[in-house]
């Protein structure tokens, strides 16, 4: 009998020592110093997803050639509006992903000011913009005043979240709750990403403009140097493909730019619009039978597409 006590009491023991809070060094030693190599990947790898969403159907669809190529060559001192808009939305995730996962604890040196053991932790833009700043370097003319509109749109893109610190008598209820700032979703910051691309101001390389003072453009105006090449046509180092052959759409539901596609893909370009009937089989009407198998019929489906040519 004394012997169950004496284990009892050990095995209670080990499982105190177990789920007693994590301090400050236990916490740190979970942590990693940050990875660039990690950071950049995941955040370009979202950046190139929202990109080719949001540019499904215009003319530049933000193809994976043209996106890398734009993030690997040195700073451009005269960008086009794409350049401009992809070292954007390229910082942008980055910067989002870096500020995430130091919030989240995963990355040594970087969190909640106060104690990185806050939970929640609040996410601080402003010091991984900072990391970035020593990372990538602030730039010159135009990318110096790009990355600022970038920062100022991530600082500003907080918003409280919040949970019950202390529920309320009632169910349901709250009689204390705790918030902290946290980054919007990064899909509702590319959003805004994409109006200002839409609205970006073009400067020319002329002697006067290079005299203006880039403090007084608003820090909610991208700004690109020079033209775009023409999107309609192949280009040559193979870094998008025209719009011949691109697949249209004419479907009455979908956004405006998809409901313009075939405008502005093949007529706009010189192109006719070639409409076709594809036909799919797929599994239908199924049950199951005998309780254990599952029986379906084929059905045959046409879907009318369209494409230029």
């Amino acid at each position: 009998m004394l012997f169950a006590i004496t284990l009892l009491l050990e095995v209670t023991s080990t499982l105190a020592g177990v789920l007693e809070p994590m301090n400050y060094y236990q916490y740190t030693q979970y942590q990693a110093p940050i990875s660039w190599e990690d950071i950049t990947g995941k955040g370009l790898k979202q950046a190139l997803g929202s990109c080719q969403q949001s540019f499904q159907w215009q003319r530049w669809n933000c193809p994976s050639q043209d996106f890398v190529q734009k993030n690997s060559k040195p700073e451009e001192k005269t960008p086009n509006r794409e350049d401009v808009y992809v070292a954007a939305i390229s910082m942008a995730a980055i910067v989002h992903t870096l500020t995430k996962d130091c919030a989240n604890g995963v990355i040594a040196g970087c969190g909640c000011t106060e104690n990185a053991l806050n939970v929640p932790c609040a996410h601080e833009p402003s010091k991984a913009l900072e990391q970035f700043v020593k990372q990538f370097g602030t730039g010159s003319g135009a990318t110096a005043h790009n990355r600022r509109v970038v920062g100022a749109l991530l600082e500003r893109s907080l918003e409280q979240e919040c949970r019950c610190k202390q529920p309320g008598p009632v169910q349901g209820n709250c009689q204390e709750e705790e918030c902290v700032a946290v980054l919007k979703p990064f899909e509702s910051i590319a959003q805004d990403l994409l109006q200002m691309y839409d609205d970006a101001i073009q400067l020319d390389s002329a002697s006067s403009n290079l005299k203006i003072m880039w403090e007084n453009i608003p820090l909610d105006s991208l700004v690109f140097m020079q033209d775009s090449p023409n999107y309609c046509e192949h280009d040559s180092r193979g870094l998008w493909k025209g719009t011949r052959g691109r697949q249209c759409s004419k479907d009455g539901s979908g956004s405006l730019e998809e409901r313009l596609s075939c405008q502005q893909l093949c007529r706009v370009c010189g192109y006719r619009v070639r409409s076709q009937h594809l036909r799919s089989e797929r599994r239908c009407n199924c049950k199951l039978v005998w309780g254990f198998r599952l029986q379906c019929d084929v059905c045959v489906q046409l879907e009318k597409q369209y494409s230029c040519y």
